[in-house]
């Protein structure tokens, strides 16, 4: 079961890549989950990959992220 904030952040990114056909960038995902601090939404990125919901390979650049699975498994 994924924390609340990652469950959030991987729906927002579900959604906005399904209506914008592309990923948020960084200030996008801050507007977008009320997070002001890059590092908190970089670490719930990085859980979002290691249980495999994102695929992140260049960690350099967020618009590179391919989502996985766009809900939480059950």
């Amino acid at each position: 079961m994924l924390p609340d904030f990652e469950r959030k952040l991987l729906r927002i990114m579900y959604n906005y890549a399904a209506k914008y056909r592309k990923m948020p960038s960084m200030i996008e995902l801050q507007r977008l989950t009320g997070r002001s601090h890059a590092e908190d939404i970089r670490a719930a990125l990085l859980v979002l990959e290691k249980e495999r919901y994102i695929l992140w390979e260049n960690q350099s650049d967020i618009q590179r992220i391919t989502i996985l699975e766009g809900w939480e498994r059950s």
